[in-house]
């Protein structure tokens, strides 16, 4: 396997093997090796257990962890008082404010573009998208969907990457009828393909 870690961890000197599996590292017969890749069980073998083929090579064979996961059950979160409070200031603070003559155009400038500026926009934009995402799921969400359509087997995610016309925009800009029939309209063409 590429990129898996082997460590003497009598001399702390490691290696990584190359895109073949294949690998370097100087070791005595006392010392042990430390085999390391994540998703495999870590491996401590003494130099004295590997046996070397004709051309002093050694063969190290690494087994998977498996795990064992229960059901999962998806909801849709609510955004507490307190979150949405700290969200909104976030996002306030992150708007550019008119220089005035208490702050300098110094300060303007650092909230602009210094790297804690940078940071508070993109967290803002986030906050920004949770709030939409928020308030398209009031106006359509899966159980809309599949109780519309009548479909309880759609994949609601898919369905909306599907349907191009279902944008954010469109969802918080129109209502009732026109936002239910470019649902239909989608699930119709989604149907005739298929899908």
């Amino acid at each position: 396997m590429p990129f898996v870690y082997i460590i003497n961890k009598a001399t702390g000197n490691g290696t990584m093997s190359d895109n073949a599996g294949n690998f370097y590292l100087k070791a005595g017969d006392k010392d042990t090796l430390v085999v390391s890749f994540v998703g495999f069980v870590r491996m401590k073998i003494p130099v004295t257990k590997l046996h070397p083929n004709a051309n002093g090579e050694v063969t190290i064979v690494m087994k998977k962890i498996i795990y064992a996961l229960g059901p999962v059950t998806v909801t849709s979160f609510k955004i507490k008082p307190y979150e949405r409070e700290k969200m909104e200031k976030v996002i306030q603070d992150a708007k550019i404010k008119p220089v005035n003559a208490i702050s300098s155009p110094i300060t303007a400038l650092y909230d602009q573009f210094s790297k804690r500026g940078k940071e508070q926009r993109k967290l803002a934009a986030i906050f920004e998208q949770v709030f939409i995402d928020e308030l398209v799921n009031q106006k359509i969400n899966a159980e809309v969907v599949r109780k519309l359509t009548g479909d309880e087997n759609i994949d609601y995610e898919r369905f909306r990457k599907y349907c191009f016309a279902l944008t954010d925009y469109y969802v918080l800009n129109h209502d009732g009828y026109d936002l239910y029939y470019k649902v239909m309209e989608c699930y119709y063409r989604w149907k005739d393909e298929g899908r």
